[in-house]
């Protein structure tokens, strides 16, 4: 399920990312900006890929390209195997 990382209202938009400009229906925030994508890490530098640019402000528009919409589903899928690799390699370490 993608949402606004701001208000949390559910983005039910054509396509599956946001358009450049496109703004949230609930709190009027532009979606397309770093704390809505799917690469954002709130605890580090903030971007998690490897040769983007600084941006300034986390939570305004943007025009990258690596931009991916946040998607609370697909996080967790991530987190679960994340668990179950580390689980693996904690087993087997010894």
């Amino acid at each position: 399920m993608k949402t606004c990382r701001q208000c949390g209202t559910m983005w039910d938009g054509y396509g599956g990312q946001p358009r450049a400009r496109e703004v949230c229906q609930g709190c009027g925030a532009y979606l397309h900006c770093c704390v809505n994508c799917h690469h954002f890490d709130d605890t580090g530098s903030g971007c998690t890929l490897e040769g983007t640019e600084f941006v300034g402000s986390r939570d305004v528009l943007n025009y990258c390209e690596q931009f991916r919409m946040n998607d609370s589903s697909r996080r967790a899928a991530e987190n679960r195997v994340a668990r179950a690799k580390m689980c693996w390699e904690e087993l087997f370490r010894r």
